[in-house]
């Protein structure tokens, strides 16, 4: 469903509509808008109201027939909750687009008269997010896609709501934007389709983009890049983009996305049920390249480079080996003693290499470790790092963006279990335990960087069942999350 939105002044009884749709706090479900309905309505809604037992608490709906007393067919009430935050006008937009479809509705009014700007923005977030639908490999009884209107009503500050709502739009478009990527069947998200994806990005955003094949990453001396890539017949790939200010920044930001676009596991060979959903191996490079479709929108005071390492962890006769010795850039030699373990190894790449330039904050991120969804499920992220100032700011964002984040400590005690006797250092730990603060500990040495976050997504970048503001598939957790961060903490 395609949503098309525009800014309305009307009363809602008024609005020309199929579906009227009403957020009301609990213990306030009399607004002034909804008693004008009401009126029209000769008093019925309150009477249903009181028969259902509806007081607006947190996600409680109930849909009235108006039957014809005014133009919409039908008006929904959606529960906000006492005190809601931007998370449940996200997903009064979801309960509109859900009520559309399921009421066959072609059009829908929203009632925001009391509502502020970034609240308004956030329903047009959540109207974006739910409506995504991947499509692009379905039959042609699919193709038509249906096109839903969607009117704002709010009766003053105009200007400032109506770049709310685009924000909003925006936000929600970099996140789908990341979903198509991770969604993408790993035999066409190659590293060069993540290339070429790039390019296309900085010519429509005026960014700037490197792209080094095999030949530019033996160049930068980016081992461990190399030595995962070894097995797979598509070339590797390491892609930069930048995004400059108007003004002169002070410094500038770094992203790191892992992009193993399809993990085996090598010949540390996964079973065959964890290997069916490892197209989303890629999500770290995919959140980056989202948050990048955007950048030039939201215009952040600060430089921004994204910096993405693209591969294929496959297996073959040319395959790294258990026990053989890669060595980074960064000079540091490695043992990989797990080949099923890669994300580390590309990651720990593109972090020195990034940190060669002096970033204020570097940000890497990816499907790291199943030890991270053990530990925290599936609806909340890792985050660690070396800066407790970066990592609550990066919490605050998740936590305004409905992605929430929950900190491990980088337990410095663990880190003898990375010492090797033939390398600088091994790629998993000795004893197996606390993977992914392990994992971090690992990434740790090369991120040559006073201010370092590290947010592991595995837990989080992909629903075999459709959850809150996702169909099933790739979610594109932590778009909106570095959104935030970059537009309000730089």
């Amino acid at each position: 469903m395609l949503a098309e939105f525009n800014l309305q002044t009307v009363p809602a009884a008024r609005a020309d509509a199929d579906l009227v749709v009403f957020g009301l706090r609990q213990g306030q479900v009399d607004c002034e808008a909804l008693k004008a309905v009401d009126q029209v309505l000769k008093g019925e809604a309150t009477k249903e109201i009181a028969r259902r037992g509806f007081d607006g608490r947190e996600g409680a709906e109930m849909v009235l027939p108006t039957y014809g007393s005014i133009a919409a067919r039908n008006v929904l009430l959606f529960g906000l909750g006492s005190q809601p935050q931007a998370h449940r006008f996200r997903l009064l937009g979801q309960a509109a687009i859900q009520n559309a479809r399921h009421l066959r509705a072609g059009s829908v009014a929203i009632s925001a008269h009391a509502v502020d700007a970034r609240q308004i923005g956030a329903v047009a977030e959540g109207i974006e997010l739910s409506a995504y639908r991947f499509r692009q490999y379905k039959g042609t009884a699919d193709d038509a896609e249906s096109r839903l209107q969607v009117a704002i009503l709010a009766d003053e500050g105009g200007a400032d709501k109506g770049r709310a709502m685009e924000d909003g739009r925006r936000m929600a478009a970099a996140t789908n934007f990341a979903r198509d990527l991770i969604n993408t069947p790993a035999e066409d998200a190659t590293p060069e389709f993540l290339a070429d994806r790039a390019r296309w990005l900085a010519k429509e955003n005026a960014l700037e983009c490197e792209v080094h094949d095999r030949r530019g990453i033996e160049e930068l001396r980016m081992g461990a890049l190399l030595g995962v890539a070894k097995a797979s017949p598509r070339e590797p790939r390491f892609i930069q983009l930048r995004y400059r200010p108007r003004s002169a920044p002070n410094g500038h930001i770094a992203l790191v996305g892992k992009g193993i676009t399809f993990d085996s596991g090598g010949l540390s060979l996964k079973t065959a049920g964890a290997m069916e959903e490892q197209k989303r191996d890629m999500t770290g490079a995919a959140v980056m390249l989202g948050v990048m479709s955007q950048i030039a929108h939201f215009a952040p005071p600060v430089e921004v480079r994204a910096y993405l390492p693209c591969t294929e962890n496959m297996i073959g006769s040319s395959a790294i080996k258990p026990g053989d010795v890669l060595r980074t850039r960064s000079g540091k030699t490695v043992e990989v003693l797990n080949t099923d373990a890669e994300g580390r190894l590309v990651l720990a790449d593109a972090i020195a290499y990034a940190c060669e330039f002096k970033p204020r904050h570097l940000i890497d991120a990816g499907t790291l470790t199943a030890a991270v969804r053990a530990a925290l499920g599936t609806r909340v992220a890792a985050i660690l790092g070396n800066d407790g100032a970066l990592v609550q700011a990066i919490r605050n964002a998740g936590a305004w963006a409905g992605e929430p984040f929950w900190e491990l400590p980088l337990v410095s005690e663990y880190r003898e279990e990375l010492v090797s006797y033939v390398a600088d250092l091994r790629n998993v730990g000795t004893s197996g335990n606390a993977g992914t603060i392990m994992c971090a500990l690992f990434l740790n040495e090369f991120a040559a960087c006073p201010s370092w976050a590290h947010l592991d997504l595995s837990g989080v970048a992909f629903s075999a069942k459709a959850i809150p503001l996702a169909p099933p598939g790739a979610v594109g957790f932590g778009v909106r999350t570095l959104l935030r961060y970059l537009c309000e903490s730089t």
